[in-house]
């Protein structure tokens, strides 16, 4: 059987490395920004609008106001949404990663 300890927790190993162990390749990407997260372009901020100021009773309550929130949320707006988002990977990328504010940032679409 084998041992574990603390030493060779993968906790300790860098991430890479571990992943290297397990033959897993590591893709490059973008540091997180949320303007390429559907969650925090999106969702988030409507809800976090909708609920503000409201008090909860318990975990139950946040659960269903919030599942009613997303349920509210109409297909097509979900649809624009991630015509949105391949908008943002397009400047992403043409930007080269590089910080860009606005809508186009000035790049060509």
């Amino acid at each position: 059987m084998q041992k574990w300890s603390q030493r060779s927790s993968p906790k300790n190993k860098s991430k890479g490395e571990f992943l290297a162990t397990k033959q897993i390749t590591v893709l490059e990407h973008p540091a997180y920004s949320p303007d390429l997260a559907p969650s925090g372009f999106f969702l988030f901020p409507r809800i976090k609008e909708i609920l503000k100021g409201r008090h909860f009773d318990d975990i139950d309550d946040i659960r269903s106001n919030t599942t009613a929130v997303l349920k509210a949320i109409p297909q097509n707006q979900f649809h624009n949404c991630f015509e949105g988002w391949t908008r943002r990977w397009h400047r992403c990328i043409a930007s080269q990663e590089e910080y860009f504010e606005g809508d186009h940032g000035g790049i060509q679409q």
